[in-house]
């Protein structure tokens, strides 16, 4: 029996579409065993795993969402729901599902993400690929395991490691921690395995890490130095101390900024450069000092960066190479608003580390959309949010008929042009 019926959700069409080219579902559900009864077993890992993924792309980042949308006709269709009459997972389902993965299964995910990345490349191996590596936090509410009181956020949050590719804005891994910041982050080992695991795929790429202060780690300067690493480079903050603000360039420096900001008027910024060796590290390094005199605060702004490259003059070090690491904060800021990262409400740290990975899974799927779909319109460089509002919740009419399932657009879509781009690229991509 002929039927028709009205969807917010026309651009579930596209996101299915590229997640049957990524193949997101399948290759997560394979990390996770199932331990449901299969005689009670409606719904499927790959079809839970999607049926989240694109609820969070769409906007509906809570697990009480999959009630509402538990009738959607165009999530049926893009779960791949075979009876439009067979509603898909509820809430108790996928919450089921997101407090059953273990730990061994998260490293499992963990792993999956960089297997991912690497795959995403489609064989053509980089020259050269930027880690960017920053923190940030997500506020917590209720008592939520290792959720810790943060002094500098002034509210209990985590702390979650964030490292995208800083060319191409994708999200490498994000690996959830407890509140606290410590004055540095321990990231040694998750850089090390994240180089090798990335070398091991692509023996000739050259790697720079990058990210403030914070992420300034002697084991990492020591270990591509002592090991001989050729290819790795690093461009890291360095916090300021008594040895460095004493070092006479940097008296020298701020000397001249003081006078030509007297003299003419206007902000100054000077650089220059020194080697230096803290008392826990193994070999001298290079560090860059910055000198700037503004109107703001009536004292010179002294900053300084360390790194292993030296091909480039100092001046453009700060300004090009490492200033670049903002970049970072617009990915963590669509990762927030893009596909709603910061709700992480599950009571259990691992629950919310499985929240974490599939709300970086939806990033990942609408940055791909967006590189692949979208390109050559005028969304090419558009936020994932943009996207969502103008492309993803568009309506239509899902027409059910005796053989098949027919999708009617809008013919004055305001983004008529690039929602038929994307959907000419895709045909032609069958």
């Amino acid at each position: 029996m002929n039927s028709m019926t009205l969807s917010s959700f026309g651009g579930l069409t596209l996101l299915r579409q590229e997640e049957q080219h990524l193949a997101i579902a399948s290759q997560l559900a394979s990390c996770i065993t199932d331990r449901r009864c299969k005689y009670l077993v409606h719904h499927s890992l790959e079809e839970i795993i999607m049926t989240r993924i694109f609820q969070i792309c769409l906007g509906y980042e809570d697990v009480n969402d999959c009630d509402r949308n538990r009738r959607e006709p165009m999530m049926k269709l893009a779960v791949g729901s075979e009876d439009l009459d067979k509603d898909i997972c509820s809430s108790a389902t996928m919450c089921r599902f997101e407090n059953s993965v273990t730990e061994e299964e998260l490293l499992d995910i963990q792993e999956l993400f960089v297997t991912m990345f690497i795959l995403s490349y489609e064989g053509k191996a980089p020259s050269h690929i930027i880690l960017d590596c920053d923190d940030t936090n997500i506020n917590t509410y209720g008592k939520q395991e290792q959720t810790i009181f943060n002094t500098y956020y002034d509210s209990f949050c985590y702390m979650p490691l964030m490292v995208f590719e800083g060319y191409s804005g994708r999200m490498i891994l994000p690996l959830l921690k407890p509140g606290r910041r410590n004055k540095t982050a321990n990231v040694f080992d998750t850089l090390q395995w994240l180089i090798e695991a990335i070398r091991a795929a692509w023996p000739k790429v050259t790697i720079t890490v990058r990210g403030d202060s914070h992420f300034c780690s002697h084991e990492l300067m020591d270990w591509i130095i002592g090991t001989l690493q050729r290819g790795i480079f690093f461009v890291t903050g360095l916090s300021a101390n008594n040895v460095l603000m004493e070092k006479p360039i940097v008296g020298q420096l701020t000397e001249k900024v003081r006078h030509d900001y007297e003299l003419f008027g206007h902000p100054v910024r000077e650089f220059g450069e020194f080697t230096y060796k803290a008392g826990s590290w193994d070999y001298y390094q290079r560090v860059v000092v910055k000198v700037e005199m503004t109107e703001k605060g009536g004292q010179p702004n002294i900053r300084f960066i360390v790194s292993n490259i030296r091909s480039v003059e100092a001046r453009s070090l700060y300004e090009t190479t490492y200033c670049q690491r903002g970049k970072d904060e617009l990915y963590i800021r669509q990762f927030k608003e893009g596909v709603k990262g910061e709700r992480l409400s599950c009571h259990t740290f691992n629950a919310n580390r499985m929240r974490i990975f599939l709300h970086g899974m939806a990033y990942n799927l609408m940055l791909s959309l967006r590189d692949r779909a979208l390109r050559d319109t005028t969304l090419e460089k558009a936020t994932l949010l943009t996207i969502r509002e103008r492309i993803l919740l568009t309506a239509v009419s899902v027409k059910v008929l005796k053989t098949k399932v027919v999708i009617e657009y809008p013919k004055y879509h305001p983004m008529h042009e690039e929602l038929s781009h994307a959907l000419r690229f895709y045909q032609r991509a069958a």
